[in-house]
């Protein structure tokens, strides 16, 4: 008999889309999307569609393994608990709980497989990764400015008279925006994409490409042009704006024509996309992430949200600057037990494996990997691997013997979403679904609750408090419970956050120290950033890289894999021998090789071997090299790539990177 299920994906992306899936005799025959999710409304990517591939995949990981002298052994879960809280146990005993290192990100998304944290906290608090390999320096440039974090609802662009796609490319990541950009674009408004890739599929959509990290300069060209040409908006700015007369004065003399030398794009071309921003009623801002992978994202972020200040596109329908928001923070009760931890320390996540190596007192003898590959992932893989291989004992949470697993002492297989209850939520959108247990757990696969819960038993953390899911969902959901949001409600349908704004600053009220946005900011003086936005050029434009290495790497994702998940179930025929080098036939013939040749694509950290692609759409000087590709499958693109730390926020800084390629 067939049974359908209303749940919700949970990859980290933009949309969380809305699943319904099918069973048939205990099990998932089909996965297709909501026709009712009130954001998605049954489009889905084929990532979703291989979830069904992943849940029967051959090499899915059903029982507990342990490294051996002579390989894997199977052992059963009493003996894997037992050797796990062996070893914190005598790592507290002998260094202390943070010589124990808890990698956590958000590969499978969901409120209780987070439950790890709290565990983490009442065994005494460890070391953890902060800062962000996705967009840590955009959230903190944004706090600086705004004080905080909003996003206009995506339906909002019918309203932008110009809708600004700054390093985001929604065919790829996006692609439930498209519609609302086709909508827009119907309604009269140009889109403009600002990116060294050119986006396809956009309707109507006009290209600006700048050389990779120089943004910057090109938003900074841009303000430029507007406050010389008196477009600002006045009122707005004596109202709302703290620091406009110190900002103007900075930018006296940095001309469209000094911007253009720095970002490659024609002075005529910067004064003329200046004047459309500020002049032709509301303008949309929608940032990517990608071009705040860089040394000087803060300040690039910075000098692209004071464009939206000075010109008034804040606080208005069609305008804003939308990048993320964090309000899901404030809607469920705090479950992380932090009020439990006596000890803590933090590493950054670009240069944790730098960190690892380095740490003393005490050293890092514990890893805990969950939710995240990191030697997949992590940049400067070979440095990565060494600090894995550091640690005395290492514990990979996982569906599959992934690069990290690979280099684990135990493997603990855990459910996917399908397999077991959770809530999900986005920071890019506002809707927060529930996701029920539609089939039996593969094997012995336990959810991350179950294993924490009986990793807590064992080791006698009573604190860790010994509920159920569903207790766990309503303690959670006690602060809106209120509001008549609850388990119950969830399960007819997903909720939007009530918090959320329509309109992101509708009521022009900043959280910032002055209430205003702020230009001028203490706040980024005291981070180490000048208080203005300035333009200060990324690593990768360092005169000897520039020699000895003379083309971008952008290691962008790919449309068909998120980060490292999904490339061990590509369909026969899919993936290719070796990684796509991909460039310019401009950039190709500069460097003598030819569509098909095999070559190695080198950094000062490492090489990689491929095959060269043409691609009409990167710009001249750019390679492009997808990441997510396990080295176990002839990936591994971050070889390649700096543990460099952004200005700003810990971020990671994966494209600020020089290389050259040649034939293998």
């Amino acid at each position: 008999m067939k049974k359908t299920f209303r749940t919700a994906c949970p990859m980290d992306c933009f949309a969380s889309c809305g699943l319904l899936v099918i069973t048939e005799n205990g099990k998932v025959v089909d996965i297709k999307g909501d026709p009712e999710h009130p954001l998605t409304r049954g489009r889905v990517c084929g990532k979703a569609r291989r979830h069904l591939d992943r849940l029967y995949h051959p090499e899915r990981l059903q029982y507990p393994m342990v490294r051996s002298g002579t390989g894997w052994q199977q052992v059963s879960w009493d003996e894997a608990l037992e050797l796990w809280a062996t070893k914190l146990e005598e790592t507290r005993a002998g260094f202390g709980t943070t010589a124990v290192l808890h990698a956590d990100a958000s590969g499978s998304n969901g409120l209780l497989r987070g439950l790890g944290e709290r565990f983490f906290n009442v065994y005494g608090g460890v070391t953890r990764p902060t800062g962000s390999l996705c967009w840590g320096a955009g959230l903190a440039a944004q706090a600086l400015d705004f004080g905080g974090h909003q996003i206009h609802e995506w339906d909002d662009l019918v309203n932008s008279r110009t809708v600004l796609l700054w390093g985001r490319d929604p065919t790829r990541t996006n692609i439930h925006l498209l519609e609302h950009l086709r909508r827009a674009a119907a309604g009269g408004a140009e889109i403009i994409s600002i990116n060294p890739v050119q986006v396809r599929g956009v309707p109507g959509v006009r290209h600006v490409c700048p050389r990779p990290g120089t943004d910057g300069a090109l938003a900074l060209g841009m303000a430029h042009v507007i406050i010389a040409e008196g477009l600002v908006d006045t009122n707005f700015i004596k109202q709302h704006v703290q620091g406009y007369q110190e900002f103007a004065a900075s930018l006296r003399d940095f001309t469209a024509e000094q911007a253009a030398d720095i970002c490659g794009v024609p002075a005529g071309v910067i004064s003329e996309l200046a004047r459309r921003y500020a002049g032709s009623g509301p303008a949309a801002i929608v940032l990517g992430f990608g071009l705040q992978r860089y040394t000087n994202a803060g300040r690039t972020i910075r000098s692209i949200d004071a464009l939206a200040a000075i010109t008034g596109n804040v606080g208005m329908p069609g305008g804003g600057v939308s990048y993320t928001h964090q309000l899901w923070k404030q809607f469920f009760a705090d479950l992380s037990g932090s009020e439990f931890a006596t000890g803590r320390r933090t590493f950054p996540w670009p240069a944790l494996a730098r960190y690892i190596l380095a740490a003393d007192e005490p050293p890092v003898r514990c890893i805990v990997v969950t939710r995240c590959n990191p030697l997949t992932q992590l940049p400067d893989t070979s440095r990565a691997r060494a600090a894995f291989r550091s640690a005395d004992f290492v514990v990979v949470v996982d569906f599959f013997l992934t690069d990290t697993a690979a280099e684990a002492d135990l493997v603990l297989p855990c459910t996917t979403f399908l397999e077991s209850e959770d809530l999900v939520y986005c920071s890019l959108n506002n809707y927060l679904s529930y996701m029920p247990a539609v089939v039996e757990p593969l094997g012995e696969s336990k959810s991350e609750l179950e294993i924490y819960t009986s990793l807590a038993r064992r080791m006698g953390l009573s604190d860790f408090g010994f509920l159920s899911n569903r207790q766990w969902i309503d303690k959670a959901l006690e602060p809106v419970a209120d509001q008549g949001i609850t388990l119950e409600r969830l399960k007819e349908g997903p909720v939007r956050n009530p918090a959320a704004p329509q309109v992101a600053w509708a009521d022009r009220r900043f959280p910032t120290d002055s209430g205003k946005y702020e230009l001028f900011s203490l706040r980024a003086q005291a981070a180490g950033l000048e208080p203005l936005p300035v333009y200060q050029p990324p690593e990768s434009l360092a005169e000897g890289l520039q020699t000895d290495y003379p083309l971008y790497l952008l290691t962008p994702h790919h449309r068909d894999y998120i980060h490292s998940q999904f490339w061990n179930s590509a369909c026969e025929g899919q993936l290719e021998p070796l990684p796509g080098v991909e460039m310019h036939p401009e950039t190709s013939a500069g460097t003598g090789l030819e569509e098909g040749d095999m070559v190695w694509v080198e950094t000062n950290r490492g090489r990689l071997q491929g095959i060269v692609k043409y691609a009409n759409e990167i710009s001249p000087g750019v390679v492009r090299v997808y990441q997510g590709r396990w080295h176990s499958l002839a990936g591994g693109v971050n070889l390649l790539t700096p543990d460099y730390i952004a200005d700003l926020g810990g971020g990671s800084c994966y494209y600020d990177c020089r290389c050259r390629v040649y034939k293998s």
